[in-house]
């Protein structure tokens, strides 16, 4: 006896089918990819803040343990008017900074004189995201974007005077700032919950609401403050990271 037997054929999916995937996946990905690279770009700006305060902390334990000496060579850096110095964790640049914090010191006139360690940064491969070098005379600090750090310090109880606002730190003796990734210095200084900020552009003067055009004026006068102060420093920053 014969039985009937059915075959059925798979259908595939038409040309226009495939068209339309392919362009909702294609938005999708449009949509999705900004937000990841917000995230990723923010978690750099965390990780440079915090290797901000790393330096920041390691100089101010140096500072307590060896009777308010600084961690840098005075022969190597002079204090500026205002009794601060200007340094860069560019390698030659940071007059003897990386290597005594991270007791990497390879002179014998050593401050670090027991080699302890004030900060431990993440070792790196290159210049990028980390300490890169062999020896405490080549070794430089890097941010996520391949960038410096730029450090302020000062001997003076009032707290050094922040470059940018040209405004003094209260009892701030290291100041620390990464440039972000636009390399125009907006990352936070050394405090994730401190934001820089232009002196006068408040809109207020003396209690009283001031005009369109004298708030304007003041905000054009804090800027040109801002940049003057900028500009005047030993060490200019913008200009150092373009070299």
């Amino acid at each position: 006896m014969k039985t009937a037997t059915s075959t059925q054929r798979t259908r595939g999916f038409t040309l226009l089918e495939l068209i339309v995937v392919i362009a909702i996946l294609g938005t999708l990905m449009g949509i999705a990819y900004p937000a990841i690279m917000g995230v990723q770009e923010n978690a750099r700006i965390a990780a440079s803040s915090k290797v901000c305060a790393d330096v920041v902390a390691g100089v101010s334990s140096f500072k307590q343990d060896h009777n308010g000496i600084m961690p840098y060579y005075n022969t190597k850096a002079k204090p500026d008017k205002n009794d601060q110095i200007y340094l860069t964790t560019l390698p030659g640049k940071d007059a003897g900074l990386l290597s005594i914090l991270t007791g990497y010191e390879d002179t014998n006139m050593k401050l670090n004189i027991n080699n302890e360690p004030y900060m431990k940064p993440t070792r790196a491969e290159g210049p990028r995201d980390g300490l890169f070098g062999d020896s405490g005379s080549d070794l430089g600090l890097y941010d996520p974007w391949g960038k410096p750090y730029y450090v302020v310090m000062c001997e003076m109880e009032e707290g050094c005077i922040d470059p940018f606002t040209n405004r003094r730190v209260g009892r701030e003796s290291c100041l620390v700032y990464g440039l972000g990734p636009d390399s125009d210095g907006i990352a936070d200084a050394h405090s994730s919950k401190r934001r820089r900020t232009v002196a006068g552009s408040s809109g207020k003067k003396g209690g009283k609401k001031m005009s369109k055009a004298e708030a304007r004026r003041a905000r054009q006068e804090a800027q040109d403050e801002l940049n003057d102060a900028i500009m005047d420093n030993i060490y200019s920053w913008k200009k150092a990271v373009k070299k």
